[in-house]
């Protein structure tokens, strides 16, 4: 069962940060390396200092960015720069926002703490692969600061009707933050303090498993933490599965939420297998319908042809954009239903996933059917903004771009209660949770009451 908890969080103090918006940041791994120096300029007490720190020539295993972090982050505790909340809190957190095509949407989640549960329990369930790497780097930072200082972004199927209410009831009030962000996205948290409402919360979500949306990483790492920390507590083991090591910061959205929002990833490759668009098309042809489509040379018009007839598709059908350069655009249509067969160790409801068909028969299919192997690290590009991918077939002299529908949270569900992991660069959650609304501070005596 899902074991959801409120706790005291940190959070900047607004007496001495008068724009908050200076001090966010966006989850660390989609932040550029400009993006780290741009966050690192718009303030001195901006939360990339503690997520995403500037490595020097001068540092070593004990004074590095890691270091640094955690000197940040007890400094500004005790300069009251960050501040905690004196009571347990769950916080109802909205974010406002604009898409194009449909217009302006609106995401709710809760953030609270979640019991760490191992993969295998079916409480919470993933759908991306990990690198190990990045959970060594993360649980580097966890150890220098004790925090959970981004949250992991999970959704759970339904609604909770207590959760509804109490959002009902929040929601009316004057929020705690209020802030637009550098891409105008308006984010906004109200506190529950209500110890009757979040019973009757805990209560009615002790049954529903979470599915992790992004922050598979940062889960991960807390679980590696959680095992660090258990093992040198081990005298009073009764005790020491309170300790708020055994939680990690979660923001939990509905799955029916209308402002849950998927991108699609898109992809571009720098060659086609074959050597020429014409070849490359002929080969589909065995496969798909090929639609030709009139696009002019404006990348952002071209993109909209393309996403406008990848919108229409009707249910059922796999359908793709293929932009080859210049006026060249094509939908592309699966006709061969023998392709959805294929790959036998995998269920079909991996095997329908467009990614999966995209890259069986768009990408690595022809590209192996030529004998030219595995497509290198830099001969396929991933884009979530299909202009930017038409643009790179037009300025940069990459071969052709490949846009896709969204991939459809019922999909990414499906695939992880499965026990498996969608294929990579699949989903493209929007917007990002920001990170440096609260902070859960990971403090060893203290006991979480769940």
């Amino acid at each position: 069962m899902a074991l959801i908890a409120p706790f005291r969080g940190l959070r900047y103090n607004p007496e001495l940060i008068s724009d908050l918006s200076l001090v966010m940041a966006p989850p660390y791994d989609v932040i550029s390396p400009e993006g780290q120096q741009t966050f690192h300029a718009r303030h001195t007490h901006n939360v990339i200092r503690l997520i995403l720190g500037e490595t020097l020539a001068e540092d070593d295993a004990v004074r590095n960015q890691y270091s640094r972090a955690g000197d940040y982050f007890r400094r500004w505790q005790a300069e009251q720069v960050l501040v905690r909340d004196a009571a347990p809190t769950l916080y109802l957190y909205q974010q406002t926002f604009r898409l194009p095509g449909v217009g302006e949407l609106a995401r709710s989640g809760l953030i609270g703490l979640v019991r760490l549960e191992e993969f295998g329990s079916r409480t919470v369930f993933p759908h991306e692969r990990t690198m190990g790497a990045a959970k060594a780097d993360r649980l580097r930072l966890m150890q220098a600061c004790h925090a959970n200082l981004s949250s992991v972004f999970g959704i759970y199927p339904g609604r909770f009707l207590e959760l509804d209410r109490l959002a009902a009831a929040a929601m009316g009030s004057t929020p705690i933050i209020d802030l637009r962000d550098w891409d105008g996205i308006h984010h906004r948290i109200w506190m529950c303090q209500d110890h009757a409402a979040i019973g009757r919360l805990q209560a009615e979500c002790a049954s529903t498993p979470l599915f992790i949306a992004d922050g598979h990483h940062r889960y991960e790492t807390a679980l590696a933490f959680r095992d660090l920390m258990r093992a040198k507590e081990a005298g009073d083991p009764a005790h020491t599965q309170r300790r708020p090591y055994n939680y990690v910061m979660m923001t939990l959205v509905s799955a029916e939420d209308h402002g849950l929002v998927i991108l699609p990833i898109h992809r571009v490759m720098r060659h086609l297998p074959g050597g020429s668009l014409d070849g490359y098309l002929a080969q589909l042809g065995r496969q798909f319908a090929v639609e030709s489509l009139t696009v002019s040379r404006d990348p952002q018009a071209t993109a909209s042809v393309l996403l406008d007839r990848l919108r229409q598709t009707t249910e059922g059908m796999h359908c793709f954009g293929l932009y080859g350069g210049e006026d060249r655009a094509y939908l592309l249509t699966l006709t061969d239903e023998r392709v959805l067969e294929a790959g036998d160790d995998k269920p079909p409801v991996y095997r329908r996933l467009d990614v999966t068909i995209a890259h069986t028969c768009l990408i690595e299919g022809p590209w192996s059917r030529h004998g030219l192997g595995d497509l290198s690290d830099d001969g396929l590009s991933y884009h979530h903004d299909a202009a930017e991918a038409v643009r790179m077939v037009q300025k940069d002299g990459w071969a052709a771009a490949i846009l896709l529908n969204p991939t459809k949270i019922t999909q990414v569900q499906a695939v992880a209660e499965a026990g498996l992991r969608m294929p990579p660069k699949s989903t493209f959650f929007y917007p990002k949770l920001l990170t440096g609304l609260v902070i859960h501070p990971i403090v060893t005596d203290e006991v979480i009451e769940a």
